[in-house]
């Protein structure tokens, strides 16, 4: 095997493509023709067994609804023609005859002389369920309400009815029926019983032989029905007892079927006329109140007919597509691995970064086509990574001068309301305070809308404060943004009721107050999510230099982020938004046990400047 396998490994490509290929094409095609022809195989199996066991509860139940017709008609007619004699005896009492209780005891004398079947009987209940005539003296007189056959006579008094009865003495029930009518002027339910397996001259074969005759299956399968003890009840060829017939290898299959009543034999057998003997499928069952078995049966020769047609197709496929492909495929092999090797090695350059790769001539073919559409893709890629390329330097470029313009712009009305409205708003706080003093000296009413107006001053002065505080978070100064983190966290504890610390490791001198303010915005951002969102109750904002560059951590608490958090969030993406346009990196990571840290890492010059800007 490790000599065959080196030997493969040294064929060159053609070779082993063409070995390859014909290989798995010729198992692949085996393979399918095995799995399509195992599975037909289950399937007749499947499919004949169904039919067969179809046929076999189809003949099963028409023996069965015969039986039941023929006993239905037979107790009814006893019932009609008993209730006929019982109504021309009661006449006799109208006349005047006999009198009642003498009408009434030869209608019983009448009843106790017949039999029905082996055991079965006549008897009379009434409207109270007791036993008014009874072929066994000590059941008559008796009260039967509470069984439930009694209990369905004396709701329906007339009919069909089929039970269960066990006598003393036997071991378990067995299939009963009987027919009653109803004699009102005696209020008597007049009951013609039998048990249903005594009724078997009454069934008729005649009424289902064609029936089961004309049951086939293939060619030359067939239906049939015994007794167990061999005697052939219909059958299309055989008459008489078949107890002890055998097939070619001497299995006494008649006497198994007779054994087991229900089930399926395999067994070989020939037909009057026929050469040999072919091998049988017979599924059958039982009918134990007439001791019957019925069968159905077809030949496996016949079930699996399809299967050998299938066997030919496969082998006369396989045998073709071997003369009309296998040669073919070295050719085209040949013509495919050439140019594909090429391909693929331009692909292999292009993925590497190099789109200035293109493919050599080739025919006019497909092969052809997929190379002069890959040249054609290469040369629009290339373009349009350079056009990408520009466009992205360009908008980014735009985008942090329209946010540094922005930020300017915010710095310089921030700057107008800290140093001009803020102190012309205080000159009129002082004189308002001043016309208050003179009205209050003149003891003018006055005085006290003066220092209404006085307190609406001093609270727009406090506003105009905050609002240029928003405007300027960060005071341009070297230290500026340590002295605003430390305020945001003082006002963050004060505003949300939670613990909120600023930790400086050393000292930040950071130059460009754009950049510090960005940094503010997006520890304001971080400290805003673990509040709202976190629901932390603990943050820490810590400020320091790692390797030379400015580091900010902000760590909290909270429930932690979504192991999916949403990517198209505002807050996330300005928070990366800022970090490039400062080129920093941002690192956001779930704390052991719970909790967010958000780490922003912004490289930075030895003049305390950062690179951004660019």
């Amino acid at each position: 095997m490790h000599k065959f396998l080196d030997f493969f490994r040294n064929l060159n490509i053609r070779a082993k493509l063409f070995g390859g290929y014909s290989a798995i094409f010729i198992l692949s095609i085996m393979l399918c023709g095995f799995v399509i022809y195992s599975l037909m195989r289950t399937t007749l199996e499947t499919s004949i067994e169904r039919e067969l066991q179809n046929s076999t509860a189809a003949i099963l139940n028409m023996v069965r609804t015969t039986a039941s017709a023929s006993i239905k008609n037979y107790l009814r007619a006893v019932a009609e023609k008993n209730l006929e004699i019982v109504k021309s005896i009661h006449a006799r009492q109208l006349a005047g005859e006999i009198g009642e209780s003498e009408a009434q005891k030869e209608a019983l004398k009448l009843f106790s002389s017949q039999t029905i079947g082996k055991t079965g009987y006549i008897y009379c209940i009434n409207s109270a369920g007791i036993a008014v005539a009874h072929p066994n003296p000590s059941v008559a007189g008796r009260n039967f309400s509470n069984i439930d056959f009694v209990i369905e006579q004396i709701k329906r008094k007339k009919g069909y009815l089929e039970y269960g009865w066990r006598n003393p003495g036997e071991k378990q029930k067995r299939s009963k029926a009987l027919y009653m009518s109803y004699f009102a002027p005696w209020d008597w339910i007049i009951s013609v019983s039998a048990y249903r397996d005594e009724f078997k001259e009454l069934v008729k074969v005649d009424d289902f032989r064609d029936s089961i005759l004309a049951m086939r299956f293939g060619k030359s399968g067939y239906s049939f029905v015994l007794d167990s003890v061999g005697n052939v009840i219909v059958h299309p060829v055989l008459k008489g007892n078949v107890f002890d017939v055998v097939d070619s290898e001497g299995q006494l299959f008649v006497q198994d079927l007779c054994k087991r009543k229900n089930g399926k034999i395999l067994y070989t057998w020939k037909n009057p006329g026929e050469k040999k003997f072919r091998e049988k499928l017979v599924i059958f069952n039982y009918i134990p109140e007439y001791d019957w078995i019925v069968a159905s049966s077809s030949y496996l020769d016949e079930i699996y007919a399809p299967l050998r047609t299938l066997k030919t197709i496969i082998i006369t496929a396989v045998s073709a597509t071997l003369v009309l492909i296998l040669p073919l495929s070295l050719l085209i092999s040949g013509s495919i691995i050439r140019p594909m090797r090429e391909l693929i090695n331009r692909l292999t350059a292009a993925t590497a970064g190099d789109l200035s790769v293109r493919m050599s001539q080739a025919p006019n073919d497909e092969i052809g086509h997929l190379a002069r559409h890959f040249n054609l893709f290469m040369e629009k890629l290339e373009t349009y990574h350079h056009n990408l390329q520009a466009e992205i330097r360009e908008r980014r470029r735009l985008e942090k001068e329209l946010l540094n313009i922005s930020e300017r712009e915010k710095q310089k009305f921030g700057r107008i309301l800290h140093d001009d409205l803020c102190p012309h708003l205080i000159g009129t706080e002082v004189l308002t305070k001043v016309l208050r003093e003179k009205l209050e000296r003149e003891r003018n009413h006055e005085a006290r809308a003066a220092e209404k107006i006085r307190g609406f001053i001093r609270d727009a002065i406090g506003k105009t404060r905050r609002l240029a505080r928003g405007l300027i978070p960060v005071e341009p100064a070297a230290h500026g943004l340590e002295a605003s983190l430390a305020e945001m966290a003082g006002d963050t504890a004060e505003i949300y009721n939670v613990t909120c610390d600023f930790i400086c490791r050393q000292s930040c001198e950071l130059n460009d107050n754009t950049a510090a303010t960005h940094i503010y915005y997006i520890v304001h951002e971080a400290v805003h999510n673990a509040v709202k969102h976190g629901q932390a109750r603990n943050i820490t904002i810590c400020l320091g230099r790692v390797r030379g560059n400015l580091q900010v951590e902000v760590i909290d608490d909270g429930r932690g982020m979504p192991d999916n958090p949403d990517a198209k969030g505002m807050g996330l993406r300005i928070l990366r938004y800022r970090a490039d346009c400062l080129g920093a990196t941002l690192r956001i990571d779930n704390v052991p046990g719970s909790g967010v840290r958000i780490t922003l890492t912004v490289p930075q010059t030895d003049d305390g400047g950062n690179h951004h800007g660019n």
